[in-house]
């Protein structure tokens, strides 16, 4: 039976793409590059905010600083799936606990936990300030399995993207695809979902 949830936070437990991808789109408006919503929201699923980046040769401390800034003005958009409490809530009466592991800074994260009452569900957040090599890199949730004397064998990471997979293979833990869009293409995850509840049913199975 899995007893540790280690989850991604953006486009896993919070619907934060919309203000994510209003945050890149502006920024890159001020340096002159016009892209398409939906191509931004694609290059940053399959990859990451700092491929795009990248891609265009950014500075990265300038970009983000711009990207954040945008960002933060559209967070009322930021909420959670509507499964998130639910799911969260009835893991852990079953005993289960739940970390958070995520590029958002650490402060962030927390910040739109309590707005939505839901900081109380959470152990730790390790964000991408607390110097952590980045998904898929495996050293983030060795910290969680050492610090929390976590077994690899009842601990799952759960996310939305190939970088969380890959961070939970490496770390040798299972792993949960949360899968909405379906143009990820094939990613080795030990379980594939569409819907957050369907979590429910893995650990109901795994008993």
């Amino acid at each position: 039976m899995i007893k540790n949830y280690i989850w991604d936070f953006d486009g896993t437990l919070f619907d934060t793409y919309p203000a994510m991808v209003e945050g890149v789109s502006q920024a890159l408006q001020d340096f002159g590059i016009e892209r398409p919503k939906k191509e931004i929201y694609r290059v940053m699923k399959q990859e990451s905010v700092r491929k795009l980046r990248e891609s265009y040769q950014l500075e990265e401390v300038s970009f983000n600083h711009l990207f954040h800034q945008y960002e933060e003005q559209y967070q009322e958009f930021s909420v959670p799936f509507k499964e998130t409490e639910m799911v969260l809530r009835r893991l852990k009466q079953n005993g289960a606990k739940h970390y958070i592991l995520t590029h958002r800074v650490t402060a962030s994260t927390w910040k739109l936990l309590k707005v939505f009452e839901l900081a109380d569900l959470i152990e730790e957040v390790i964000g991408i300030d607390q110097g952590f090599a980045r998904k898929p890199a495996p050293d983030a949730i060795n910290h969680l399995i050492d610090q929390y004397h976590l077994d690899p064998e009842k601990t799952m990471m759960v996310g939305d993207r190939r970088l969380d997979i890959e961070a939970g293979i490496n770390a040798k833990i299972h792993t949960c695809l949360y899968d909405i869009d379906h143009f990820l293409g094939e990613i080795p995850a030990d379980h594939i979902v569409a819907n957050l509840a369907d979590i429910l049913a893995i650990e109901k199975n795994a008993e």
